[in-house]
């Protein structure tokens, strides 16, 4: 899909051995995009959220907006990141913490969810995943590795996948045991 928004509205950056490579577009780039045209492409439901977030973004001060979450507390980035369209706390989560240098950020989805139940007893057992409930499990981790949460929590979900177990030592514990 990346691709295909990158060759549909990025700038040709030139061919290597038979194949165009591309920018991201711009924000001024991606607004040409209709949704129509997306969902033509294959985006599906994602398409009105890319036209809006180009929409609203453009309102709220365009890239330089987006550049200058960088210095902002993990809160504010987050609370700017949720009012675009289709961003939801893990999206704003993933956001912070891989492109915004917000290390401490934890993105809580149902694997995230589980690990925080099954492996260090927070019993947040048939919640559902709300706000609160992804704050919580945020701030547990916090609290357990402080500033890298988010990387130690991006170590314990690549670990707990099924197909990425095979490539974990042998004589680990079979993951019962706490980090």
């Amino acid at each position: 899909m990346v691709d295909r928004l990158c060759q549909a509205y990025g700038t040709k950056l030139g061919s290597f051995d038979g194949h165009d490579f591309y920018t991201f577009p711009s924000l001024k780039q991606l607004k040409r995009a209709t949704e129509e045209e997306l969902r033509g492409m294959g985006f599906g439901y994602r398409a009105k959220y890319i036209v809006g977030t180009a929409a609203m973004l453009d309102k709220l001060g365009g890239e330089e907006a987006l550049i200058n979450l960088r210095g902002q507390s993990r809160e504010s980035a987050h609370k700017f990141l949720t009012q675009l369209p289709g961003v939801g706390e893990k999206v704003a989560s993933c956001v912070c913490l891989f492109s915004l240098d917000k290390h401490d950020d934890v993105p809580v989805d149902t694997h995230v969810w589980q690990i925080a139940n099954r492996d260090y007893g927070l019993n947040l057992h048939g919640k559902t995943m709300t706000p609160k409930v992804h704050r919580q499990i945020g701030e547990f981790f916090r609290g357990k590795f402080g500033g890298f949460a988010g990387w130690a929590h991006h170590v314990l979900f690549l670990a707990d996948l099924r197909e990425l177990k095979h490539h974990l030592p042998s004589d680990l514990p079979d993951g019962t045991s706490k980090v």
